[in-house]
């Protein structure tokens, strides 16, 4: 391979794997992540090779884990994981370091042609190798859910071992073709399929192995709606093998693998007895029941539920009136001859014409509950959007990392979409019950608006291992709580706006869902209307995060709170007090200790001691203030008592001078 100067920074994961930013492989990389030369530094020989996964898609990093160091005849090795600063983006990407396979890549494009494998070839190339792979994921828990011949790489340079290719960069069966993917699943956005279990897997394989044997695309030129029409009408199974010849145990493995009843799809142990020489004879399922007649909806006639329940979710408005008309209910009862099911669709439609809530949306849940009805193992579908349950939270970070309307999932969760289809399958099985209870506490996340609750909340409930999207980050990448604090630490640094606490709706959120411990006290107070409250709840938080998880110092952050605190300070009464504190906190913010900072600012027995003198003060200041009015008052009764004596005096010795005159004049007029 020719080796490329490099003119560009490179990326280096965990401080040993750098990643060549202009050695880009094309050949390795899949539709949701570009592939890069790696080098090992301790080993430089190591053939390698990175992905860096698109930032805007929630990755499986618990498949990371479980896969991580794996070696298995049917698996490229997963080196390495975790977020690294990719320079092309500007930021921090998830990165996966790969062995890199010694054979090229099964097929370069779906639409292309390739050498036929023999079918006796087939079980030592394909089927033996794929199957320990299955089994080695099975037994970790994690289904694949990127099974398809453009994703499988040769092992070896003779074309004699295949291998999957990566499964972690993307949300489950993003980026699978229709053709992959069972018939319930196909219908769904692909965003939203959900990781599904190992019965997917299989299906997967058999479509492969269909094209391995075909060497060619047997569905080429079919749009996704005609694939998924032909699977319903026709079978998975006659749409990909047809008229073709092939030899018994052939045809029992394919038939095995692409039953469309995942209850009776081929698993682990039957492939295990097939490749022992044990041969068996597949069930296949019995399809609907055909109608006596179509049901007449957009130009077409459809004879059974499962078809027409997929015309109408891909034609919501249009579907909705036929119901209400009741001609669902009538084509229902005469042709399909299916009076149970008639009359439910008929007690659905009366309910919701006599609902107390609007109109539109009492229909849409009319509607959402008709096609759980004619078709119960298809996904949850509501006004246009698809999803298996859990493949919700894959849709709602993508929809949110994109800035896109995320009122229609609102709407999903508030009025409570998936309980209704829980409810009308009518089988029971533990992970639905869980599934069920979690997205009821999504709606009373949903009900709550402050910090810590919302659709924020929402996100990373659903997601557990999606990073903290908050732009207080910056170009950090924070998946685990115990990364909070060093990245706040950093971000720190190039802050931009003084007035915001290092607390967002993202960050109170994100700790509401992967703390292990109880913190609504912390976001009651985050959400106080008093800002000096609000401080103390998220100095609160990063002192525990501190105190619990480290590291021991975060001058970055404590000078970012110790800006933000200046009015807690002021809520001090005692003048000494806050000179004190005003001298301490500089101190604490230089040697990081927001926890320190913290139980400075929240000494009870400083508080307590501060609001006795400040009471004691205010008492003798009432006081003063009482002897200085006593004291006016007594000045001002004093001056009028003398104003009035005076007067008095005035007036007695007016009246004594009077007479003392008149006596003067009379006796002077007598003598």
């Amino acid at each position: 391979m020719e080796v490329v100067k490099q003119t560009g920074p490179p990326g280096v994961l965990r401080d040993r794997f750098t990643i060549r930013s202009n050695q880009p492989l094309p050949e390795l990389s899949t539709p949701s992540a570009d592939a890069f030369v790696a080098e090992d530094k301790r080993d430089p020989s190591r053939a390698l090779f990175g992905l860096i996964c698109k930032p805007e898609l929630p990755p499986r990093v618990n498949v990371m884990r479980a896969l991580k160091g794996v070696s298995s005849p049917g698996l490229m090795q997963l080196v390495e994981w975790g977020p690294m600063s990719w320079p092309p983006a500007g930021r921090q990407c998830m990165t996966v370091v790969y062995e890199r396979p010694a054979g090229n890549r099964v097929m370069t494009s779906l639409r292309g042609e390739i050498p036929r494998i023999d079918e006796y070839q087939i079980t030592k190339r394909v089927v033996e190798p794929l199957t320990a792979a299955l089994k080695e994921m099975d037994g970790r828990g994690v289904p694949h859910r990127s099974i398809r011949p453009t994703n499988m790489f040769w092992g070896d340079g003779n074309g004699e071992r295949i291998a999957f290719g990566d499964c972690v960069c993307a949300p489950p069966a993003f980026d699978q073709p229709v053709l992959f993917e069972t018939v319930e699943s196909g219908m769904c956005t692909p965003i939203a399929r959900g990781s599904g279990d190992h019965t997917e897997d299989f299906y997967a394989m058999g479509v492969t192995i269909a094209f391995l044997i075909l060497g060619r695309n047997p569905a080429a030129g079919l749009s996704d709606d005609a694939i998924l029409a032909a699977k319903i009408q026709q079978g998975s199974y006659n749409l990909l093998i047809g008229d073709e010849r092939l030899s018994l145990p052939i045809i029992e493995l394919l038939k095995g693998l692409l039953c469309d009843d995942g209850s009776q799809r081929w698993d682990i142990e039957d492939l295990d007895l097939w490749l022992s020489g044990r041969r068996m004879s597949p069930l296949q399922p019995r399809g609907e029941k055909r109608a006596a007649r179509g049901f007449p909806f957009m130009g077409k006639e459809y004879f059974n539920g499962r078809e027409l329940s997929q015309a109408m979710a891909k034609n919501w408005d249009q579907a909705i009136p036929p119901v209400v008309e009741g001609k669902l209910e009538l084509w229902l009862r005469r042709a399909v001859e299916d009076k149970d099911k008639a009359n439910v669709v008929a007690e659905v439609v009366r309910m919701a014409l006599n609902s107390s809530t609007d109109k539109k949306s009492s229909t849409d849940l009319m509607l959402c509950k008709i096609l759980i009805l004619l078709d119960q193992a298809a996904p949850i579908r509501y006004k246009g959007f698809n999803a298996m349950p859990d493949g919700f939270g894959s849709a709602l970070a993508a929809v949110m990392a994109s800035r896109g309307d995320t009122r229609l999932l609102t709407e999903i969760i508030l009025r409570e979409v998936p309980r209704l289809w829980f409810e009308m399958r009518g089988e029971y099985q533990p992970d639905n019950s869980l599934m069920e209870s979690n997205f009821k506490e999504l709606r009373s996340y949903l009900t709550q608006t402050g910090m810590g609750y919302g659709l924020e909340r929402c996100l990373y409930e659903l997601n557990d291992a999606l990073p903290c999207q908050s732009l207080l980050l910056g170009e950090e990448y924070v998946v685990e709580v115990k990364e909070l604090l060093p990245a706040l630490n950093v971000a720190a640094a190039k802050r931009t706006d003084g007035k915001q606490i290092p607390v967002d709706r993202h960050i109170a959120a994100f700790l509401g869902a992967r703390m292990r411990s109880d913190i609504d006290r912390n976001l009651t107070a985050l959400n106080d209307s008093n800002s000096s409250v609000a401080m103390m709840g998220a100095l609160n938080l990063f002192a525990v995060l501190q105190y619990r998880l480290g590291p021991e110092s975060l001058p970055g952050l404590a000078a970012w709170v110790g800006v933000m605190i200046a009015p807690i300070v002021q809520g001090f009464h005692g003048r000494e007090k806050r000179k004190e504190l005003e001298k301490e906190i500089p101190r604490l913010v230089r040697k990081g200790s927001v926890v320190e900072i913290y139980n400075l600012l929240e000494n009870v027995d400083e508080r307590v001691r501060d609001e006795q003198e400040f009471t004691f003060a205010q008492a003798q200041y009432a006081a003063a203030e009482e002897e200085i009015k006593h004291i006016l008052m007594e000045t001002e009764e004093r001056a009028a008592e003398a104003d009035k004596i005076g007067r008095q005096t005035a007036a007695v010795t007016g009246i004594i001078v009077a007479m003392i005159t008149a006596s003067i004049v009379v006796i002077s007029a007598v003598f």
